[in-house]
């Protein structure tokens, strides 16, 4: 299978994953570019359409999923994913930007519940992307038994209690354009946008997931 999403960089902080994606030049930016992709995606993950997405389309992720950024929809599957775990007691909330305009490179940050856990979601929902998006050859991916294998990996890693304390990343300041995304959840998270960037484009719209 082709690979249609690299993951370039993962910085792990106190409170958040934030991770650097690169879309592939030969593929489509928007979902509306590849209904077929999108429809496979909804799919294996019927309910995702049922996220709060609160933007100019709408209410939930339904208004916008046929018309949206793949890298948008990248995060909402490993919100997806992360959901049904059952292993995240939070609201899951994160967030997603483009680095510049005219590049295919975005960034996904997510609550660092377990970093363990959220890399894992966020590779397999990136795989899962590819396989829809790259013509769906090749066996259907098992959502369940995906979800299932991070549960078992978080659940065998040692507890770290026990483990010595590493030092981590102290998480990057927020963007000033982002899309806000909470899973489960009607409330608006604000943030002030920093108007002292001048490498960023226009703010983009804040929504909920």
């Amino acid at each position: 299978m082709a690979e249609l999403v690299d993951i370039i960089r993962v910085v792990v902080g106190t409170e958040y994953l934030t991770a650097t994606v690169r879309i592939a030049d030969e593929a489509p930016l928007m979902t509306s570019e590849d209904l077929e992709g999108t429809t496979r995606v909804y799919n294996l993950m019927p309910t995702i359409i049922d996220h709060a997405c609160l933007g100019d389309a709408g209410s939930t992720f339904r208004d916008c999923m046929g018309n949206t950024e793949l890298a948008h929809l990248l995060e909402h599957m490993t919100v997806e994913l992360l959901a049904r775990t059952n292993m995240v007691e939070e609201v899951i909330a994160g967030r997603t930007w483009r680095e510049l305009a005219y590049d295919r490179t975005y960034s996904i940050q997510l609550p660092c519940v377990d970093d363990v856990l959220v890399a894992g979601a966020l590779s397999s929902a990136a795989w899962m992307l590819s396989w829809a998006f790259t013509g769906g050859q090749g066996p259907v991916p098992d959502v369940e038994a995906t979800v299932s294998g991070l549960v078992q990996l978080v659940q065998g890693l040692p507890d770290p209690a026990q483990e010595p304390q590493a030092e981590v990343d102290s998480d990057p300041e927020p963007m000033a354009e982002y899309e806000s995304y909470e899973y489960g959840s009607g409330r608006d998270d604000e943030r002030d946008a920093n108007e002292d960037d001048p490498d960023r484009g226009p703010r983009m719209s804040q929504k909920i997931i």
